[in-house]
């Protein structure tokens, strides 16, 4: 096992950079002292892969690597070089330089080395002189390119599932991180945009006179040609919805439709009322539920 002093980078999103001991003068359970980093499904996907390397078992390995957080050993040193030990979570000093611990393999390749929880780490080792700190993908791959002439890659978990990523595997993640961070990007500029899909239909127990009273304020204006009335669910609201041909200019158009929003509302209190033109999305739609109920003599 090497040491091997590295700069390390800020936390990612959701990292954590205080170090951990896992030793004291009193016996801590892990769970008393170290996170749960939730990592139930990269475990799974190592067995799977353990058992049965193909295409799914790969990108299913690929995709929890990417979201996981990892235990990662190190020894911690104050800005005077004097190692750093302690209980739980240990505050950094300014200053402080982290000694990455490496593996070394027959071959005398180098890897960093991290954990998918604290039980895997302490088969490795149970020194109290090396504290763990939580990292995240971003920052393995930050801290094996810096020192790629000795750092061969990483390996997750090395006393059990073994699953080593080499230099080239390490480029080869970071191709598909940024890959997973162009379609979210692209996904929420589409969602930004994309319109809430349009449910229409029929209103229930509307009373025929109130149809009447709709269709006597709509005989005072002149304007209106024809008009249908049906229900519109846009995502979770539910609206009363009024879709109007009216031969007017479109500030007309609007002054209209609000005149017959505000009378319906004598009429109609479960929902919301709306009013739109019959050369709309809205008006389409709601040709399509029903016949108008009112057309001008």
């Amino acid at each position: 096992m090497a040491d091997n002093h590295i700069k390390f980078p800020g936390p990612a999103e959701g990292g954590e950079n205080n170090p951990i001991a896992p030793e004291s003068n009193r016996r801590f359970s892990p769970d008393e002292v170290f996170p749960d980093l939730g990592n139930d499904k990269l475990v799974a996907a190592m067995e799977a892969l353990k058992k049965d390397e193909n295409k799914e078992t790969q990108t299913a390995l690929i995709e929890n690597v990417l979201q996981a957080k990892f235990f990662a050993p190190v020894e911690v040193l104050d800005g005077d070089g004097k190692l750093l030990q302690g209980t739980g979570k240990v505050a950094i000093p300014k200053d402080s330089k982290f000694n990455f611990k490496l593996i070394q393999n027959a071959k005398g390749e180098q890897y960093f080395t991290v954990f998918t929880d604290i039980k895997q780490f302490m088969k490795w080792s149970k020194s109290p002189k090396i504290n763990t700190i939580v990292v995240v993908f971003p920052q393995i791959a930050q801290l094996a390119q810096q020192k790629a002439d000795i750092i061969s890659g990483f390996v997750i978990n090395p006393m059990d599932q073994n699953i080593i990523f080499s230099q080239d595997a390490i480029a080869s993640l970071i191709d598909a991180m940024k890959a997973v961070a162009e379609r979210e990007k692209a996904r929420r500029e589409s969602g930004g945009t994309q319109q809430v899909k349009l449910m229409f239909g029929k209103p229930q127990n509307i009373p025929d006179a109130v149809y009447g009273a709709f269709r006597k304020k709509l005989a005072k204006i002149p304007e209106v040609k024809t008009a249908y009335f049906c229900m519109l669910k846009q995502g979770d609201q539910e609206y009363y919805l009024f879709t109007l041909d009216i031969d007017a200019d479109s500030e007309t158009c609007r002054d209209i439709g609000d005149s017959v929003c505000e009378s319906a509302k004598l009429f109609l209190t479960k929902y919301p009322i709306m009013a739109a033109p019959v050369n709309s999305p809205f008006g389409e739609g709601a040709k399509k539920v029903d016949s108008p109920f009112y057309t001008k003599e």
